[in-house]
Order: C-alpha cells, then structure tokens, then sequence
C-alpha cells in the first residue's frame, strides 16, 4: 500500500529550498564554483515546481 503523498507540503518544501538557493546566490556572489552550482540547482528546482507545484495547484492540494 502506498503512502498518502501531501502535495502542497511537497511545493512548499520546494518553495523553501528555492528561497534558500537564492540566499546562497547572494552570499556567494563573486565566488565562481557558487554562482555556476547555484544556476544547476535552480534549474533542477524549477523542474521540480513545474512537476510539483504546477500538479498542486491544478488538484487544488
């Protein structure tokens, strides 16, 4: 039997680690390795909101 799955607890949990991502942008802005991995993880969170969220939304979750 499958777990029940909380979709809006999974978006906001996006929505922070998206917050965070751009708090680390900030703070490590001018150090190359940071600004290069924060443009990664962006994109690999976007995908995320676009699976995630987006569904959420739309199921009213």
């Amino acid at each position: 039997m499958a777990a029940q799955v909380n979709l809006r607890e999974i978006a906001n949990a996006i929505s922070n680690i998206m917050q965070e991502v751009d708090k680390l942008k900030e703070m490590g802005s001018g150090i190359k390795c940071v600004e290069m991995n924060v443009v990664r993880m962006s994109a690999m969170i976007k995908m995320l909101e676009l699976d995630i969220t987006d569904v959420a939304d739309v199921l009213g979750a």
